[in-house]
């Protein structure tokens, strides 16, 4: 066998490891036949154990995807000021106008502690710098610096690569479907998180799902 088929092989079998949490020939020669098919059939991953429980697998799905992309944006941003998502999400926040602290903080989904920490890392690293509110002298506004335009548009070319990493092997129409349904996702989870953050589940459970199912 020639070094270069040994070093595409193995080079396979990293990107199977990495995707799957599997460590057995089996399965891997599962994966690398559906991966020369471009199939979509179903392969074993390490959290198949669990209860096959719809609710469950979908929450436990994004939550292991979320955790994957954070990974890909942190080795991303490791030649950067940037510490992770939420400072690249608030310099994008920032690019075409001020804006009050609470507001950035609120369109970046977070709560205000870390928000504020957030807001306090970028203004020390000189990215960011905050004035007073000229209509409300209650209020602290911030606004993006020169500095934190170039290191914006540096970041956002190395998000080219996070984006389609992330994406992996979906087709095109797949992504379409993807898409499709996490937007209906998203759309269902904004106003809880506008109205009721912190709010009893039970509470979530009857007023999001047990009367809109009613209703139908």
């Amino acid at each position: 066998m020639k070094f270069q088929t040994v070093k595409a092989l193995l080079e396979q079998l990293e990107r199977f490891e990495e995707e799957t949490g599997l460590e057995d020939l089996d399965n891997f020669a599962i994966w690398l036949n559906n991966q020369q098919k471009n199939s979509t059939a179903h392969f074993p991953t390490k959290w198949d154990e669990y209860p096959e429980n719809d609710d469950a697998r979908l929450a436990l799905s994004v939550g292991v995807l979320n955790q994957h992309t954070k990974h890909y944006i942190k080795t991303a941003l490791k030649d950067t000021p940037l510490k992770g998502i939420f400072d690249f999400t608030f310099l994008a926040g920032l690019m075409e106008k001020d804006q009050r602290k609470s507001d950035l903080i609120s369109m970046g989904l977070l709560e205000f502690s870390p928000g504020m920490e957030v807001i306090r890392r970028l203004i020390r690293n000189g990215l960011v710098e905050d004035f007073e509110d000229p209509v409300d002298g209650r209020s602290r506004r911030v606004r993006i610096t020169p500095a934190g335009r170039t290191v914006f548009h540096e970041a956002l070319a190395k998000f080219t690569n996070v984006n389609r990493i992330v994406a992996g092997n979906l087709s095109s129409e797949e992504k379409k479907t993807v898409i499709t349904y996490l937007s209906k996702l998203v759309h269902f989870h904004q106003p809880i998180w506008d109205q009721d953050l912190g709010t009893d589940l039970e509470v979530i459970l009857d007023k999001y799902l047990h009367s809109s199912a009613a209703n139908t």
